[in-house]
């Protein structure tokens, strides 16, 4: 029996198909920070290098369901949660450990190193492995088909406060809902692959 979390559910008819369900984790290791956010029921697995000063205007981009950060901390980042909508969850400091975690993630993958996939920093790998011991632990050993981590560049993407984002109507519309907000309205695509494609390029507009 499984363990159900806002950021892992899978049943389809708890969740919206248009919509990303991400789950994420927030590291920090000698000063320097990374998030990680993974969706269980598609795969896709990111991780992005930042400081704790622009997690929140991440977390309002991303969107995620639940955040998973080291245990003591929850004060920390409760206000920032809180403003996400998302649920907060805590692990012990071994889950952030950089050194077990790059382990955790080389028997996920079944390879020796990382280094096929990208050059990692510690907050990176251990934010990463932050999630798949969250996941181990609320999936009962049987982890979900996670593709290789995609590390996104830091400013590729226009930073947008989660004020801003509301005042913008840009996914959700006044009362928090996808009726009303600009992307209910411009939605014509015709597959749930599509319409999450949408509300990604909406929520993250290109610097370029």
């Amino acid at each position: 029996v499984r363990l159900v979390t806002p950021g892992t559910l899978t049943e389809e008819s708890l969740l919206d198909a248009r919509r990303h369900n991400f789950l994420a984790a927030f590291a920090e290791v000698r000063g320097e920070g990374a998030l990680a956010w993974v969706d269980i029921s598609t795969g896709a697995f990111h991780v992005m290098g930042l400081g704790r000063g622009r997690l929140a205007a991440e977390l309002a981009r991303l969107g995620p369901r639940e955040l998973v950060v080291m245990q003591g901390q929850e004060a920390d980042y409760a206000e920032i949660v809180s403003e996400s909508g998302a649920a907060l969850t805590t692990l012990g400091a071994a889950a952030f450990d950089s050194a077990g975690a790059e382990t955790r993630l080389c028997a996920l993958y079944g390879v020796g190193t990382l280094d096929a996939y990208g050059a990692f920093s510690r907050p990176e790998i251990a934010a990463m492995g932050a999630i798949v011991e969250w996941l181990e632990i609320t999936q009962r050993g049987k982890l979900p088909l996670l593709r290789p981590p995609v590390r996104e560049a830091q400013g590729s993407a226009m930073q947008i406060d989660a004020a801003t984002r509301r005042s913008l109507e840009l996914t959700h519309g006044p009362d928090g809902r996808r009726a009303g907000s600009l992307l209910a309205t411009i939605d014509r695509t015709v597959t749930a692959g599509g319409g999450r494609l949408l509300e990604r390029r909406l929520s993250s507009p290109s610097r370029g």
